[in-house]
């Protein structure tokens, strides 16, 4: 039998559609301004089209999204995981971590949006949170977070104020 290749190309895209929609009702509605962040991309050949065909990551981006919200700016990351009982830290780039920690003391508030997806929960990891799991990992500690951590430690967040995923309105800090 041969095993197949697991295609991660997808994954988290129905969370990426939840905060884009968010995003644009916090727009539309002029509660907030955040942006998705662009990977730069080298391109290296282009179809009839225009389309890029081939090419490569020009360098390491930031975080998914910056924006700013009652004159707070924000940064952070979405995640989506399908395990059950934790959220491994592998999932979570050096250089991410490093933005956020630069972002959040410049008085900005970073975090994780993670996404429970066999749960269908969403979470916000705040950054010093993540801190604290990171340093342990580096040390050779545990690698994930615990499920039962988010639902004890985090900011649960789900649909409010007509918004789908209205992540913003858990965000004691902007409200």
């Amino acid at each position: 039998m041969v095993k197949r290749a697991t295609n991660y190309a997808n994954r988290g895209k129905s969370l990426e559609i939840a905060i884009e929609t968010a995003n644009a009702q916090y727009d539309a509605r002029e509660v907030a301004l955040i942006d998705k962040v662009a990977t730069p991309v080298k391109v290296k050949k282009l179809d009839q089209r225009g389309q890029i065909e081939s090419g490569w990551y020009d360098h390491k981006s930031t975080v998914d999204y910056k924006g700013i919200t009652n004159g707070v700016s924000i940064a952070f990351d979405a995640k989506s995981t399908t395990n059950k009982m934790n959220f491994p830290l592998k999932n979570i780039k050096s250089h991410q971590v490093t933005y956020l920690r630069k972002h959040q003391q410049q008085k900005g508030i970073s975090f994780m949006l993670v996404e429970f997806s066999v749960h269908q929960e969403h979470y916000i990891l705040m950054f010093d949170q993540l801190a604290e799991w990171w340093a342990e990992a580096v040390q050779g500690g545990r690698k994930s977070i615990p499920y039962q951590f988010f639902v004890d430690n985090c900011i649960r967040c789900g649909p409010g104020r007509g918004i789908a995923l209205d992540y913003l309105a858990a965000l004691p800090q902007v409200n």
